[in-house]
């Protein structure tokens, strides 16, 4: 198999040789072996305030949702609130993504200068609803009161074991403490529910850190590789826990099941079928959505979607494309989304397993009858408080009817940027078909 050939940035992170994973202290050869190459006084002191350590590639990865070669560590930040809006900071080191344009996507390396992967999740103080769209925010960088670097927006990203956050590596100077002023205008896509009206002002949050040789010995000695076995197959991370704490010990400290990756030699359901009914470790399943409820009390809450099962009224299918899922459902003319005489098709697109968002896509449904186009919709992306991210559209000029096929056209992918193992999925989208049916089951 073509992505079972691996191979490995050259070079070490001399300063951190005792850590864990690529550092070279792992005898379960999970990692690369620190004997391999030989590295003198010199070089390690030239080498002693990289941050971003070497890992392993998988070379040719499918074109869907894979298993990395590893658990990323981190340091997660005292969460802080600015308005309508709760942020929890979360640094490590820095690291690629991948950029999404159309359908193509760039990757973005690190250039080797002292850096932070710097990301942040947001959420709504009230609900504690993850606001998976992007913002528009800006982040500004001080140390000792000199702005570092020129103003930056973070990306909207999409990991396995994060969810949907924002994030970039941000260049910094010298080890110190450095203040982040995280600038958050208005939210300018279609809120509705307890979210009408809401995210109307521009805020400012504020949070410091520090980065240091402690930092850089933790965020890189918390990687916890894979087995080799699993590398590049079908799967994905659980989430991470999302408790506060401390230097990067996170890694460590939540236990994963590896049973996520699909075994396709095992005899067991294979598809995408289980994905709505799988329980994310650490997230509520029941209930409006996924995420988490306690958020005021240092959790910080990952944007798991309800299961396809959640959704109510007539829930159409949860058809596959590009290995994304999409919940399609047809809510009756009394529902609170429409002026009260026409239905409301509603759609919910996600990743396999984790039920993560896809956010910033273009979709279109067009209704068939007979063989012949009744109708076609531009659906608008929409954040709910019980439906959450999805997009929806009022069927004004047409009232479905069982038999109707509902064709959903992806016009444009999923802009938002992605973390290993996602950044070869949710490109290609072909057209899917499902079929209403507006029997009420037993």
């Amino acid at each position: 198999m073509n992505r079972r050939r691996f191979f490995y940035c050259a070079g070490s992170v001399a300063a951190l040789t005792t850590a864990a994973g690529c550092l070279g202290d792992d005898d379960s050869g999970d990692g690369p072996d620190a004997d391999d190459e030989t590295r003198t006084t010199a070089e390690n002191e030239t080498d002693e305030r990289r941050v971003a350590p070497d890992l392993p590639e998988i070379e040719d990865p499918p074109d869907a949702v894979y298993v990395p070669t590893h658990r990323e560590a981190m340091q997660m930040l005292e969460p802080v609130e600015a308005g309508a809006y709760a942020l929890a900071p979360m640094l490590s080191y820095p690291h690629p993504f991948w950029l999404v344009d159309g359908r193509e996507t760039e990757r973005v390396d690190p250039d080797g200068s002292p850096a932070v992967h710097l990301m942040f999740t947001l959420w709504d103080a009230d609900t504690g609803l993850v606001l998976p769209v992007e913002s528009g925010a800006q982040i500004r960088v001080e140390r000792d009161g000199q702005e570092v670097g020129s103003p930056r927006s973070p990306w909207a990203m999409i990991s396995q074991e994060m969810g949907f956050h924002f994030g970039d590596n941000v260049p910094l100077d010298e080890d110190g403490t450095y203040t982040v002023e995280v600038t958050l205008p208005p939210i300018g896509v279609r809120k509705t529910g307890a979210l009408e009206g809401r995210f109307a002002e521009t805020e400012t949050a504020t949070f410091e850190f520090t980065y240091d040789e402690d930092f850089r010995r933790a965020v890189i000695g918390g990687i916890e590789y894979l087995d080799e076995d699993l590398w590049g197959e079908r799967g994905a991370l659980e989430p991470m826990e999302h408790g506060q704490g401390g230097g990067g010990d996170e890694g460590d400290d939540h236990e994963h099941d590896d049973s996520n990756a699909h075994d396709e030699g095992d005899g067991e359901d294979t598809g995408h079928e289980g994905e709505d009914g799988h329980d994310a470790d650490g997230h509520e399943e029941g209930g409006g959505n996924g995420q988490h409820e306690d958020h005021g009390d240092g959790h910080v809450p990952y944007s798991s979607l309800p299961p396809a099962e959640d959704y109510p009224e007539t829930l159409l299918g949860d058809p596959e494309t590009g290995d994304a899922t999409l919940v399609t459902t047809l809510l009756e003319s009394d529902t609170r989304l429409t002026d009260g005489s026409h239905p409301y098709l509603l759609v919910s697109p996600r990743t396999p397993y984790n039920r993560v968002p896809l956010a910033d896509m273009a979709i279109s449904a067009t209704i068939g009858r007979d063989g012949e186009e009744l109708a076609t919709v531009d659906l608008e992306q929409t954040l709910d408080d019980e439906y959450d991210l999805h997009y929806g559209a009022e069927l004004v000029d047409v009232q479905p009817e069982t038999g109707d096929t509902v064709t959903l056209t992806v016009e444009s992918p999923p802009q938002v940027s992605r973390h290993r193992g996602y950044e070869t999925a949710f490109l290609e989208m072909p057209p899917v078909e499902v079929e209403v049916d507006m029997e009420v089951p037993e």
